[in-house]
């Protein structure tokens, strides 16, 4: 009986010894909305949609980490997206590892990661929360994910800097935070694109990003500043591929009594639009600005914001405005409930449209002019 034991006993030490080498933590997120979605202030036949969504919000992550030594440690981190609501061959953004995905190092210096980062589009999110870290709203609700990020309806930096290098300095005692990404493509996808035809000042594409913010006590201050240059040259400059720059100012102020008042100012261009063959071609520049507000009673949070996106420096009448209230539940720390409601109203020749409408996980696209008016109740969990 002792040998048994004994060998029982040397395979439980080399166990602990492997565990020991690189902690390995699994978590995530998952989240069901069921909606009402409406069309309105517009010509062609649309109805009253009933949905149960994700809102891309559903995910789970491997996060490991090993002791170098010195203070130094080996991480790194996979994030694998899934849809509640339909199956994995109809649903968007899915797949083993299709979330943020990186390896890298950390230490007393801070940390450099190589992969891929989702970086400007989330900034300003934290301002929008409110008083709970994860609220069940649907990422739609959200003014950050549906105004800020686009120029009417052409995304910028939505989507994560791919085959990028980020570092993060370490967060002091005094509150200040920074970081710098480099991507080595033009963003989009688009790596490795040569030129068309006829195209000139062939461009090697980038993407860079900087933050700078503050959060300490009641205050939270960012600034994030974020340019891409597009991958290969076209003839013809277009909005869905000319350079992009961003610019965005995030500050929220946490009142005693559980009141939370916020401001986002975003501003954005695209570079050259109409330019054929190098002559010719005009910036487009676009301002918009959000004030989000909260007030927190113990579990309870009420939501409300009020963004406006202004027209193009190019096109007259071509803002929107979005407004949302919202009630929140935490029935614990990690699982929330809550009931939302949401407005975006273009104007004349806007064409701003929910985040991820016309896909599987929000409702019907806008044209121009239109609105759409959203109802939701969610519940969200986070293992």
């Amino acid at each position: 009986m002792k040998t048994p034991l004994y060998a029982l006993m040397l395979v439980a030490t080399f166990a602990a010894d492997a565990q020991a080498e690189t902690a390995l933590t699994i978590g995530g997120v998952i989240q069901a909305n069921f909606k009402n979605y409406a069309v309105g202030n517009s010509t062609r036949p649309t109805t009253t949609e009933y949905r149960i969504d994700d809102d891309l919000t559903s995910r789970f992550w491997l996060k490991g980490e090993e002791n170098l030594g010195g203070g130094n440690s080996a991480i790194f981190y996979i994030q694998n997206r899934l849809n509640t609501d339909v199956s994995s061959t109809s649903g968007i953004g899915n797949g083993l590892s299709n979330g943020d995905t990186y390896l890298g190092l950390k230490g007393a210096w801070g940390q450099v990661t190589l992969g891929k980062h989702q970086l400007m589009s989330i900034e300003g999110i934290p301002v929008e929360y409110g008083g709970n870290p994860m609220p069940a709203m649907p990422t739609s609700l959200y003014a950050t994910a549906t105004m800020l990020n686009f120029v009417g309806g052409q995304p910028l930096s939505v989507t994560r800097m791919n085959n990028s290098i980020l570092y993060q300095l370490p967060k002091s005692s005094s509150g200040f935070f920074g970081s710098i990404a480099v991507s080595t493509g033009g963003g989009n996808g688009n790596e490795g694109i040569a030129p068309a035809a006829g195209g000139s000042n062939y461009a090697d594409g980038y993407q860079l990003y900087l933050k700078a913010n503050f959060a300490k006590g009641p205050y939270f201050l960012n600034l994030a500043y974020w340019t891409t240059q597009f991958e290969g040259r076209p003839t013809t400059i277009t909005p869905a591929n000319a350079d992009q720059r961003q610019v965005r100012l995030s500050a929220s102020y946490a009142f005693h009594g559980g009141l939370k008042i916020g401001v986002q100012l975003d501003r954005a261009s695209l570079a050259g639009v109409g330019r054929v063959a190098g002559i010719g071609g005009t910036d487009i520049t676009r301002t918009a600005w959000e004030v989000p507000i909260s007030y927190t009673i113990g579990p309870r949070t009420l939501l409300a914001s009020f963004t406006r996106a202004g027209d193009f420096s190019t096109a007259a009448d071509s803002g929107a405005k979005m407004w949302v209230i919202g009630y929140n539940y935490a029935l614990s720390k990690r699982t929330n409930i809550g009931v939302f409601y949401g407005k975006l109203s273009n104007d004349g020749a806007g064409t701003y449209t929910p985040f991820l409408s016309g896909t599987s996980a929000t409702g019907s696209a806008l044209l121009a002019g239109e609105s759409a008016r959203t109802a939701a109740l969610g519940i969200k969990h986070a293992f």
